[in-house]
């Protein structure tokens, strides 16, 4: 009797249908793969994994390997490269569906057995780690938050910072402070990714006035919630456009620093992968943007456009005189990179795009000789 129970559950465990569900709830999938003949075989839930309804495609490795993001194909591939009998391998990596989400996936592999002719047979298990991923970024949100407002100093300093830390843990390439400047907006603080391509988009957005009826950040402002805009170059002057398409950017995301009834600004995101605003983290921006907000509301002054530092001047003036980065940090005793610093806060602060412009704007306004 007891054998006849034990071989009647075993018969339950191999069932598709109960594994079928096993795999749905756990969000895991599996294959096999035998590399010398080529079969490949998925899992119902592996179709589902991918975006795809089951059976539509024909497995194949190329059609994994061609939706892979190319910056994680290298690790993945040397990880199946790897592979010999004994213990499994795993490796994470982003994959691009049909549907454009990018989802991130946890794969271990492992030789599972030799056939007589050797082929070789692989077998795969495959976890999305997608929903998981954000929570722990939602979370890793807040204590940014949280540790960038308990040592606020000023937004000048401090706001980069804040955004820096947000854009970094949620996994976006720019991050700029926007407020109200009369009918138009200005931004206030500003951080991006370090490359060439970020470096342009910075320099346009430092000069641009975004209207009240601009659809990313007019539109956050104005309904006191987050959105996410699709095609973002669609709407931006003809040099930014030019700046966004380089940097491979498509989407923006806005979210509106609000205390009470009030927009005190907005924090505009830049991804460089495809975002998805869901319900749940349209919430939980939704509540970092009313923290800031409740922390702007008091500090209104800071938000209102500066005059050049002092420092700032002197570096414009040397600017002016035909110095470049490196002979004004030795004349000045600090880095090219605190130069580099003032210069951006220059062209933030005058409006401007580049050093040519900024020294001459400021010789225009008297601030330099």
């Amino acid at each position: 009797m007891v054998t006849e129970a034990f071989e009647r559950r075993r018969c339950v465990a191999r069932d598709p249908v109960v594994v079928d569900h096993a795999e749905r709830l756990a969000g895991l999938g599996s294959w096999e793969w035998v590399p010398a003949t080529g079969e490949l075989a998925w899992s119902d839930n592996m179709f589902r994994l991918y975006g795809l309804e089951i059976g539509a495609i024909v497995p194949s490795p190329e059609y994994v390997v061609e939706r892979v993001h190319p910056d994680d194909l290298e690790q993945v591939m040397a990880t199946l490269e790897a592979l010999s009998a004994g213990e499994p391998h795993s490796v994470e990596y982003r994959f691009r569906r049909d549907d454009v989400e990018v989802i991130l996936l946890r794969a271990t592999v492992a030789v599972v057995s030799e056939s007589e002719v050797g082929d070789l047979r692989i077998i795969g298990l495959v976890q999305d780690l997608t929903a998981q991923r954000r929570l722990e970024r939602e979370v890793a949100a807040r204590v940014v938050l949280t540790e960038a407002l308990d040592g606020w100093r000023t937004l000048e300093d401090s706001g980069p910072e804040l955004l820096a830390g947000l854009a970094r843990v949620m996994g976006f390439a720019f991050g700029a402070l926007w407020a109200r400047d009369d009918d138009r907006f200005a931004v206030r603080a500003m951080w991006h990714a370090a490359s060439a391509e970020m470096e342009w988009v910075a320099a346009v957005t430092a000069r641009w006035r975004p209207g009240l009826g601009s659809p990313t950040i007019g539109r956050a402002f104005a309904i006191r919630q987050p959105i996410l805009i699709g095609d973002v170059s669609a709407s931006a002057p003809r040099d930014l456009a030019a700046a966004l398409r380089q940097a491979g950017i498509e989407t923006a995301l806005a979210v509106p620093a609000v205390f009470e009834h009030e927009t005190v600004a907005v924090l505009e995101f830049l991804p460089l992968e495809p975002v998805e605003l869901t319900d749940r983290l349209s919430r939980a921006l939704y509540g970092i943007g009313h923290e800031i907000g409740h922390f702007l509301v008091s500090r209104r002054g800071e938000l209102v456009g500066a005059a050049l530092t002092p420092r700032a001047v002197e570096v414009l003036q040397l600017a002016a005189r035909g110095c470049g980065a490196e002979a004004i940090a030795g004349r000045l005793g600090v880095s090219t990179a605190t130069i580099k610093r003032h210069f951006e806060r220059a062209y933030m602060q005058l409006g401007v795009s580049d050093r040519a412009a900024a020294v001459a704007e400021a010789m225009r306004r008297g601030l330099i000789s």
